[in-house]
This record gives structure tokens, sequence and C-alpha cells, in this order.
């Protein structure tokens, strides 16, 4: 059987859908929060100086603003998620981000010295963790940070550069078997 081998001449990694689904949901629930709060408030004062003013149109307007910075925060959230990626190639790691003003960063992989894979327990449970990357001409840290499944990109990583000085800080799950440091 002869297997075919599948080249790429670069790969894109964003930030761990998990992240995004987050950010979205405490978005909502900080909308829900100050919606009743501005209610409660409007409630209250109605009561605290004994006046019966109609609350509703003042509710309607206050919501519909809401309503409407939810939507542009969230047009925010998943547009700068999608324009925030780090692209591998055999030479580079170029960190791209920005909606309206395009930013590139350039990390040659021949500068790179140390790789540094980071996850927690909600990283191991979710499948994402943060890459530190450390370029000695530069002399800064790329951090590719909540990106999803680290321990393939960090493979990946090792394969083009393998000389590459590795770390790992994992977190041990209970009930799981321990993986082999050299496996990834």
């Amino acid at each position: 059987m002869v297997m075919n081998k599948i080249t790429l001449t670069h790969l894109n990694i964003r930030q761990s859908v998990s992240i995004l689904i987050a950010k979205l949901f405490l978005t909502d629930l900080l909308s829900v929060i100050i919606i009743i709060s501005f209610y409660f408030a409007l409630v209250r004062g109605e009561q605290i100086i004994n006046f019966a003013f109609s609350s509703a149109p003042i509710f309607l307007t206050v919501f519909i603003l809401l309503g409407f910075f939810k939507v542009l925060t969230g047009i925010y959230i998943i547009l700068s998620w999608l324009n925030e990626y780090y692209e591998i190639t055999s030479e580079c790691i170029f960190h791209k981000k920005g909606i309206i003003f395009k930013k590139t960063e350039q990390y040659r992989l021949d500068h790179l010295r140390v790789m540094h894979v980071q996850d927690s327990l909600i990283g191991e449970l979710l499948n994402f963790g943060t890459i530190s990357l450390f370029d000695i001409r530069l002399n800064k840290y790329l951090d590719m940070y909540l990106i999803h499944n680290p321990k393939r990109y960090a493979r990946i990583i090792k394969e083009l550069r393998p000389e590459l000085e590795t770390k790992q800080e994992r977190t041990n799950l209970p009930f799981v078997p321990k993986e082999d440091e050299e496996e990834w």
C-alpha cells in the first residue's frame, strides 16, 4: 500500500472557538444584567419620587439602544476573531490581526529557540492552550494565545524546527491516563 503525503504551504491557526463562544455568552449575560438593573432602577425611581410617569418609552428606548450595542459588540467580537490568526509556513510564523488596520508580525523559525506549551484544567477539557515561542533576534515572545489543539501545532512546529527546546506545562486530569511528553 502506497501512502500519499499531503504537503501544505502554510497553516492558519485561530483562537479556540470555545473562547469565541464564551465571549459571546458573556456579552449576552452582561446585556441581560444591564437591562434588568435598568428596569429595577426605573421602577424603584418611580416609587421613591411618588410620580407616576410612563416608563415604557424610556425603557423601550434603552432596550433598543442596548440591543443595538449588543449586536455591534457581537459583530466586533466575531470579526476580531476572524481577523486575528497565526500562519505557519516552512520558514516563518506570521501573526496577523486587525479588522480595518491590518498588522502583521513575522517570526523566523530559525530565530526561535524555546517553545513553551501551557494549558489549564478548562483548556485540557475544551482542548485549548497557549504556545509561547521566544525569538532571539527580536528578543521577545510570540504567544499563540488560547489556540485550539496546542499539542498538535506544537508537534508541527517541532517537526519544522527539531532543535527547538520544548517545555510543557500541563494539567493532569483525574481518571485520564497520562500522555508521554515525547508523543506530541
